[in-house]
């Protein structure tokens, strides 16, 4: 299956739950917010929202600034 992660296309093997594509991918450190075909996924439903095939995700990560 092929998906898109900001921008990127990645394969995968089967589908994935968001939080077991942030740890395959290694996007687990400096998370800031993670869409899913351009929905706001919130941190609670990470390990139970699928991820398909042809879906896009945008993984966002924090920004300090001053």
């Amino acid at each position: 299956m092929k998906i898109s992660i900001n921008g990127e296309t990645k394969s995968i093997d089967k589908m994935l739950s968001i939080k077991e594509m942030l740890d395959k991918f290694d996007y687990s450190k400096n998370l800031g917010a993670v869409a899913l075909n351009a929905t706001f996924v919130p941190i609670k439903d990470y390990e139970t929202t699928m991820i398909k095939d042809k879906d896009s995700i945008d993984i966002l990560s924090p920004v300090q600034g001053g």
